[in-house]
């Protein structure tokens, strides 16, 4: 009998249908678009990426994963800075995230103790650039992995072009991002997956999507101001983006996390619960749906509690609705989850 909340049950899901919920009906009225400047974006990321990473499966899978199409959904509207920081910044994300839970490029998964060398590795990078007391200084950044080095440019962007709260806001959600990894690292070792309460907080770290959402500001170039970023409301719009984009992701990205398996994955940790796959699925989507009125809801109070803001308030919402709806626009059109569906309005399937 298999043991119920094993990595062996997880296995489980392979062969069943998965029937998709309605993902695009709750934000129908929600912004999107693509950037018209993808198709160079494309060209000078994937260029400098082959560079970065060289020819090889670390290479091929990221560009399986289109990173600047990604930054071209989720930011349509920005400007060639922007969106090339975007794109840099989804591209260290994809490295990064292969290069220590991708079993096909690495067996660092399966050691704790190497992750959390790279971990503070990483940890070191970050405050060399955006900790208010800086690190000391490195001699040649050559022996990097190439995921780190990837973060240079960006570092060095937040260094001289952002503000001192913006860069706040960026190390503290680049931290979560590491201690959740941590935790989500012993967790896949523990042999038990966790249950949804568990589960949830650490997802809103492991996605990263916190970070991207930090450097909207400036992407977008705007500048919100510690006050409002303080605001009970404004955390709550930017919460609600990390929930809907993280939860969402679960979904369309399942089938390939089975392929190791995982079951760090809300799907995954309520087919546990529910011992069904479609009831997990069910359940996941109320989670995004709730996630998506409780964002409607802060949205409207900050817009009418700071009439004087609202042309960059209007802006950020805009910006983070317009993540959301790109993200589900990414996933349908990437070869790294081959989902072969052109919509989510509640009809489609796969089979995982």
């Amino acid at each position: 009998m298999l043991n119920l909340g094993s990595h062996d049950y997880v296995q489980t899901m392979r062969g069943q249908a998965l029937k998709f919920p309605n993902l695009d009906l709750p934000m129908k009225d929600w912004p999107k678009g693509i950037s018209t400047e993808y198709e160079e974006l494309k060209m000078v990321q994937h260029t400098e990426l082959k560079k970065l990473a060289g020819e090889g499966r670390a290479y091929e899978i990221c560009v399986s994963t289109d990173c600047p199409y990604l930054a071209s959904t989720w930011f349509p509207h920005a400007s060639w800075e922007g969106l090339r920081l975007a794109s840099q910044v989804i591209t260290f994300l994809y490295l990064w995230d292969d290069a220590i839970d991708t079993p096909e490029l690495t067996d660092m998964y399966y050691d704790c103790a190497a992750g959390n060398k790279f971990r503070q590795d990483s940890r070191d990078l970050f405050n060399r650039y955006l900790a208010r007391i800086l690190g000391p200084a490195r001699g040649s950044d050559a022996g990097l992995n190439p995921s780190l080095r990837s973060f240079i440019p960006i570092g060095e962007a937040c260094a001289f072009r952002m503000s001192e709260g913006q860069r706040d806001q960026i190390l503290a959600e680049l931290n979560k991002y590491m201690d959740a990894c941590d935790v989500e690292q012993h967790s896949e070792m523990s042999g038990q997956a966790p249950t949804i309460e568990e589960y949830l907080p650490r997802r809103m770290g492991t996605s990263a999507v916190g970070f991207v959402v930090a450097c909207l500001e400036y992407i977008l170039g705007i500048e919100l101001g510690n006050a409002l970023r303080s605001d009970e409301d404004v955390k709550a719009v930017f919460n609600e983006t990390v929930v809907n984009i993280a939860i969402t992701n679960d979904i369309l990205s399942l089938r390939r996390e089975l392929r190791y398996p995982f079951y760090n994955n809300a799907v995954a940790v309520l087919y546990h619960q529910h011992r069904d796959l479609q009831t997990a699925v069910d359940e996941t989507h109320k989670i995004i749906l709730a996630s998506i009125n409780r964002l409607e809801v802060a949205a409207k109070k900050i817009l009418k509690r700071y009439p004087e803001r609202r042309e960059d308030l209007t802006a950020w919402i805009d910006g983070c609705k317009t993540m959301c709806t790109g993200n589900v626009r990414w996933s349908l059109h990437i070869a790294r989850y081959s989902l072969g569906v052109d919509a989510l309005d509640g009809t489609t399937e796969i089979r995982i």
